[in-house]
């Protein structure tokens, strides 16, 4: 059978060889619907770019891949212990930033770097199947595998989230509010740990009391005011997800006129930098990103030089006690 060639693809596509190249590697500056199309096309055409000329194996190119949709915040500093590790380990390392789960997965199979890191909710179950075939040294951030090939270094968010609502009630507070992340492994799990801890205590989470902040302290500070204006009895205290819709939220509050933590207590997640800084200092549990960041790229490193199979790293939480809560009267 002829060899698809990215010539075939381009003129199948209607697009130039280049146009195809970035497509398919999720760079360069393109409309989704573009890079999305030429990527299908790709697919059913079966066609397999071949980055360096010729067939690879395992750790020849010597360049590390760590694959998201943003380097945001939390994802900056879990990038910055990326690299320190990975170049401790003699190698280089590539970010790709892409939305697309298809582009991740022909990024992978091209075999364009040794192993990867992957922190991605687009990459589904399918996409999963693909890359255990292809027997790629990969760890996730983000969901719980563990293979010969594939490893998950993942915070223990579930448990964070049961010992946010422990915290609180551990100092008097009983009507909680939770400001919930986004529809992520962590974001998902910290508020199931967060629910569950409540209605064992008989203390269900009430549907007023459940805001959306997406991890976003401008969400979260919209999400607060609309909450505010609704003139509901006021939470004795508030977890949450992160330390950026912790920020948004004490700044809606403050702005209308009530005092952190004299009037409601907020608990932050991740300690970020900026945690210790805030005016109220933010009590927040430390997520210990930097050791996620690091711990990835050792096993990484491992499974590529096989000294290791799959394993299942589960980095647990603890409270940093600050000014932004204090106990109830």
């Amino acid at each position: 059978m002829k060899r698809i060639t990215i010539k075939d693809v381009a003129r199948e596509a209607g697009v130039s060889i280049t146009t195809v190249s970035h497509a398919l590697s999720g760079q360069g500056v393109m409309k989704q619907e573009t890079r999305d199309r030429v990527v299908e096309i790709a697919k059913k055409m079966q066609y397999m770019p071949d980055w360096n000329g010729r067939n690879l194996k395992a750790s020849e190119t010597g360049t590390l891949g760590v694959f998201t949709a943003s380097i945001k915040g939390y994802y900056g500093i879990l990038v910055d212990a990326m690299y320190e590790e990975c170049h401790a380990n003699g190698y280089e390392m590539e970010i790709f930033i892409t939305d697309s789960g298809d582009s991740l997965l022909q990024i992978l199979l091209s075999r364009r770097v040794d192993g990867a890191v992957i922190l991605h909710s687009g990459f589904q179950e399918r996409h999963e199947k693909v890359l255990q075939d292809s027997e790629l040294p990969t760890v996730f951030l983000d969901r719980e595998i563990q293979t010969k090939y594939v490893s998950s270094v993942l915070f223990d968010s579930y448990q964070t989230g049961r010992m946010a609502a422990e915290y609180l009630f551990s100092l008097g507070h009983r009507r909680l509010m939770t400001i919930r992340g986004e529809n992520t492994y962590d974001g998902i799990e910290r508020h199931r740990g967060f629910e569950d801890y409540l209605k064992e205590q008989g203390y269900p989470l009430e549907a007023d009391y459940l805001l959306n902040g997406y991890f976003d302290r401008w969400k979260a500070y919209g999400e607060m005011k609309q909450f505010l204006e609704r003139k509901l009895p006021l939470p004795d205290a508030i977890f949450a997800a992160n330390d950026d819709s912790a920020f948004g939220c004490i700044k809606a509050l403050v702005e209308a006129g009530y005092n952190v933590p004299a009037d409601v207590s907020v608990l932050g997640c991740d300690d970020i930098e900026l945690s210790q800084w805030y005016v109220p200092a933010l009590t927040t549990i430390c997520t210990h990103m930097t050791d996620q960041g690091a711990t990835a790229m050792k096993e990484l490193a491992g499974l590529m030089r096989g000294n290791c199979s799959g394993k299942l790293h589960m980095i647990k939480g603890r409270i940093i006690e600050r000014a932004s809560c204090r106990r109830a009267e």
